[in-house]
């Protein structure tokens, strides 16, 4: 088979996935009664310099106003795992919820995000990749930069001390590529569902035992571009780990089972203003 045909049958695997994933979730939403609405935001990189602010990238400056404005609008933010031991205990979110998640795990998480969350009293989980903080952790300071460096294992424990800020959650160990190998932590074309629930289970395993190392127990998983095959949630579930986030932008509804947060994409120019009224219209109609 040419390289031009298997391109092709990925991209053509790409778009099966994506509206299976869809799918799926929409399964997985919940019967609302007596359940919380939280709204999910979904940030990756944090940077100073305006021009590159783009869909992945926020300036410092917009995340500061960001705070502000969730602290002006008194929104509680939440940890996976409060959420998680709150529902467990039988008690409800506060009418303002909203979980804060950083993907990747990019260093500007301790220099930037760290402060701003202490500064306006706010929570978000950074979910890292074990194979960049591999690669980051192995560089000298100098070799580092800090628009594009990634977190080091020693980092990461640094930022899990501070419990009431930060949390740990898995992004893969191995699984973050989207291209004719794998897309994201999806399932490949011809792979039995054995041999798919056993790469998946391994990557997600080696990266709790590795955080382990370092005193770090993570209870929550982000899907690599939300992509989500058939029977990986069962699979990461297997692991100990019951609190999954997507790229969907939708409200979250959290009950007692299953916890999947949706998140909305803070892009560079977005307003989170404007999140919030998407946000709002859609759980009005749910």
């Amino acid at each position: 088979m040419t390289y031009g045909k298997k391109a092709i049958i990925f991209i053509l695997t790409g778009i099966l996935i994506t509206v299976l994933t869809l799918a799926l979730l929409t399964a997985a939403t919940f019967d609302i009664k007596s359940a919380d609405t939280v709204l999910g935001i979904m940030y990756h990189q944090v940077l100073k310099d305006k021009s590159v602010a783009g869909e992945y990238v926020v300036t410092y400056e917009e995340l500061e106003a960001d705070f502000k404005w969730l602290r002006d609008n008194n929104y509680t933010s939440y940890l996976p795992s409060e959420i998680k031991a709150i529902r467990q205990n039988g008690g409800m979110l506060s009418k303002k919820a909203v979980i804060l998640s950083f993907d990747d795990g990019y260093e500007t998480g301790l220099e930037y995000v760290l402060p701003l969350l202490q500064k306006y009293q706010l929570k978000a989980t950074i979910n890292i990749v074990g194979d960049y903080t591999d690669k980051y952790s192995e560089l000298s300071q100098k070799e580092k930069n800090l628009s594009y460096s990634y977190l080091t294992w020693e980092e990461i424990a640094r930022l899990s001390q501070y419990k009431n800020q930060i949390e740990i959650g898995l992004h893969t160990y191995s699984m973050h590529g989207f291209d004719s190998t794998r897309q994201g932590c999806g399932k490949n074309p011809g792979e039995t569902d054995e041999e798919y629930r056993a790469i998946l289970y391994s990557d997600t395993a080696r990266l709790i035992n590795k955080l382990g190392e370092y005193g770090v127990f993570p209870t929550s998983f982000a899907f690599p571009y939300g992509i989500i095959s058939q029977g990986a949630v069962d699979t990461i579930k297997s692991t100990g780990i019951d609190i999954f986030m997507t790229c969907r932008e939708a409200p979250t509804i959290i009950n007692d089972d299953t916890i999947i947060i949706n998140r909305y994409n803070r892009a560079g120019g977005r307003a989170i203003a404007d999140i919030e009224k998407l946000y709002l219209s859609q759980a009005e109609g749910i």
